[in-house]
């Protein structure tokens, strides 16, 4: 497959899904009093609004840098993104139908305030985690961007290092998520409608939380993609230092070990 239209792809998606996440954020600002839900799910879609503007910055030679891979699973995992903004703008409409000029009737605000409070931390969740994955893609892209300016070997480990913890961390929190959510999603079809919520009320939380868990998935896979990247680079790394030629303790003498390079090796006087 052409590396340039997989980057497109991934441009392409970037645009519309961050259009959909600035649109969400001002239809739950323009709700007055809101619940405190709905204004922690505010803070969470701006976060991955910051995040999806990071990710459009990163250049075509860098997702060339990332490899095919990452890119196919970060167009997947902001499309999952995407599409869940989508359905939960579309319940949120449904939800607040009674409510005029951003002020909710009461029916709407017991609504928000007691029966979406699972569906609403749902999205929450998700988006925390695409924020996460988002994040991390652009970072580990702006290191291999990094890592092609001449730099101190300690510096590079240290970053590498640093990419490399933050990834690891992320993918056994996605890894908790997951066990979690598809718990969460057993209990929600076994269980009948709570009492004032309709039987279509349930399906959408269904469907949210069955969201919730496919998008995990793609994070999990891209998270593991960009771990192998920086495995790869630390190797590179390590392969780009050469030999270490110590020369004991007095700094005199010559020591060799196993060497296939060229040593050059420069003798002063013994003060």
């Amino acid at each position: 497959m052409d590396p340039f239209s997989i980057t497109a792809g991934v441009v392409g998606i970037v645009a519309p899904t961050l259009h959909c996440v600035r649109r969400l954020v001002k239809d739950l600002q323009n709700i007055a009093d809101a619940p405190d839900a709905v204004t922690a799910l505010t803070n969470d879609l701006q976060s991955v609004g910051l995040a999806l503007a990071s990710v459009q910055a990163v250049t075509d030679s860098q997702w060339k840098s990332l490899g095919e891979a990452v890119t196919l699973q970060s167009k997947a995992a902001i499309t999952s993104c995407k599409t869940s903004c989508e359905r939960f703008k579309t319940s949120l409409d449904r939800w607040t139908r009674h409510s005029t000029d951003g002020t909710l009737s009461w029916r709407d605000r017991a609504t928000l305030g007691v029966f979406r409070q699972g569906h609403i931390k749902s999205m929450s969740e998700q988006l925390q985690n695409c924020s996460i994955t988002l994040t991390s893609v652009a970072s580990i892209a702006t290191l291999h961007s990094s890592l092609q300016q001449t730099q101190a070997a300690e510096e590079i480990k240290t970053m590498i290092s640093t990419r490399e913890t933050a990834v690891n961390d992320a993918i056994a929190t996605t890894n908790d998520q997951s066990a979690e959510v598809a718990s969460k999603l057993e209990a929600l079809t076994l269980t009948e409608p709570d009492e004032g919520e309709t039987e279509t009320d349930q399906n959408s939380a269904i469907k949210q939380v069955a969201m919730e868990k496919k998008a995990l998935g793609e994070s999990r896979k891209v998270l593991e993609e960009l771990l192998s990247v920086i495995q790869t680079a630390a190797v590179n790394a390590r392969a780009s230092q050469g030999p270490t030629v110590t020369f004991g303790n007095h700094n005199q003498g010559q020591q060799v070990g196993v060497n296939s390079g060229t040593i050059s090796a420069t003798f002063g006087v013994k003060g």
